[in-house]
Parts: structure tokens; sequence; C-alpha cells
């Protein structure tokens, strides 16, 4: 008697658990039983998706889903932001800080199936990266030797293989042309001041034969500042691109 799909499955699930067990990233509970394969249900409640009315040009949340969406706060009134707008979808803290954690320094790319679950909570991030080009932040050399990808790389992956009917291309048009320190520990000028001048067209016919109105999407994990993707979008546009939005998966506050 052939077996039904779902059951194959789920057999084939057991057996992976059971030669390579999953972790719940933040308790450790072997094997976690919920809605993501990488955090039990007890400690997805510390997830803060941003489902609420946000700011468009930042991503600050500004209240509850019934309100409108606003394009300029308070925290953002005398910010000079080189891109447009931007897209995320959780707040840095928690479960969604254990998550970028992983991928970006325990090696963990198997993150990123959990970080496609969070993204389908948000079906208008279909039409935010409609016919666009995802544009990865690019690590420097010497960190992506080390680091063996670039993260920003496999969420932009994530993204394109999430929302197939977007039709969103990726294209890594952008390059860091030195070496910067960590931001994590930047107040919000340094934070600026350390990456001024750190990026550059990638030299490569991609960059080159790209149309001017192509509407290119910036990729990140975190956005804190915005000073990094604020800075690509400058080089962007310096370039002639008219439309250049962000997106990162989770976002400081």
């Amino acid at each position: 008697m052939k077996l039904p799909f779902k059951i194959l499955k789920m057999l084939a699930e057991t057996a992976l658990d059971f030669v390579f067990p999953r972790y719940c990233l933040l308790c450790g509970k072997i094997n976690p039983k919920g809605e993501y394969e990488h955090l039990c249900p007890e400690c997805e409640v510390s997830l803060r998706i941003l489902k609420g009315a946000r700011c468009t040009l930042c991503s600050e949340p500004i209240g509850p889903e019934s309100m409108p969406n606003i394009h300029g706060c308070p925290k953002c009134i005398d910010r000079k932001f080189q891109f447009d707008k931007s897209f995320c979808l959780c707040a840095f803290d928690g479960a969604a800080r254990e998550m970028v954690h992983e991928l970006k320094y325990r090696t963990g790319a198997h993150i990123v199936r959990d970080m496609a679950k969070v993204a389908k909570k948000f079906p208008e991030l279909a039409d935010y990266i409609r016919n666009a080009v995802l544009v990865p932040i690019p690590l420097h050399a010497a960190k992506a030797l080390k680091r063996r990808y670039n993260q920003s790389d496999l969420i932009a992956s994530m993204l394109v293989k999430t929302f197939p009917e977007s039709n969103a291309k990726i294209r890594k048009i952008l390059r860091r042309t030195r070496k910067t320190a960590t931001q994590t520990t930047l107040d919000r000028e340094s934070r600026a001041d350390n990456v001024k001048d750190a990026f550059a067209l990638a030299k490569a016919k991609s960059a080159e034969t790209l149309p001017k109105n192509t509407n290119i999407v910036l990729v990140d994990d975190v956005m804190t500042s915005g000073a990094t993707l604020s800075e690509c979008a400058k080089i962007l546009k310096k370039s002639g691109f008219k439309s250049v939005s962000a997106f990162a998966f989770a976002r400081r506050l």
C-alpha cells in the first residue's frame, strides 16, 4: 500500500530529528514541536513581529493594525535617509535576535527556513519586492571568507523563494571598498562615519546594464540607525538609480 505524501513527510522528518536533532535557540529544548523549527512554543512568544501600523520610511512601529501607516515619524523626522522607504519584519530582540545571531555568527544557515515562515506572515511583502532587483549588502572579502557566506545573500534568496510570484531577482551590484568596524557598539553619528565611503558599484556588467528606473531593494539582516542601508542607497542614487528601497529581517527599536 502506498502511503500518503503527508505521512511519508512526517516519517522522514521524525527520522531526521532522531539523527540530527533540532534545538530551540533560546532554551535548548530538543526537537521543539511548534510553528518554527528552532523555536519552541514557549520561547516563540518572544518573537515580536511588527504587524501593526508603522512608519514606512524608517519602519518604526507607531500603533495597532487599525491605524494607517505614516511616512516619516518623530524618530526619523530629522534624518536624511537616502533610501525611499523600508520594510522590517521583527523587533531585534528575543527570538529574532537569536535567529539573526544564529545566521550571522554561528554559521546557522538553516535558520533561514524559520525566517521564511516569518516573511509569509506579510503578504504585502510580495508587492514590496514585485519586479524588484534585490541587492544584498556586501561583506568585506575577509569577513566573507571567515563567515563562509554573506547572510544578506541568504535572506535575499529567501525572499525570492518565499514570494516567487513577485518575480524578484538578485543582483550583487555593490561591493565593499574597505573593512569597517562592527556597528554594534557605535552610536548613531559614529555608525554613519563608520560606513561612509565604504561601498561602491561592483565592477560587473550587471551594474552597468540595469535600467536606471529599476526598482532596487537593498537587503540586510538588521536595521538599527539605517546608516549602512542609507550609505548603499546613496551610492545607487548617485549612479542614477531612481527608486531605492530597504529591507531588513529585524529592526532595532
